[in-house]
């Protein structure tokens, strides 16, 4: 969840429909589309294959809350 990379904030919620929903996008990029899910904060890329294809997140250690810069790696 969104708490368990940044540290400071919590993840949304959002409410399930009773079905799943199919939505479709037609586009002559599909690169360019990205699909985010709000309530967990994982990222797709669209593929030129038409697949969703999942972008895993890059934190810098330095970035952590609890970065010690006098640590060696």
């Amino acid at each position: 969840m969104l708490d368990d990379i940044t540290g400071d904030r919590e993840a949304h919620h959002y409410p399930e429909h009773k079905s799943g929903i199919v939505m479709t996008v037609y586009t002559k990029c599909p690169e360019k589309w990205l699909l985010v899910d709000r309530e967990t904060g994982q990222v797709y890329q669209g593929s030129a294959h038409g697949d969703w294809d999942r972008l895993d997140p890059v934190i810098k250690p330095e970035k952590k809350k609890d970065y010690d810069v006098n640590r060696p790696e």
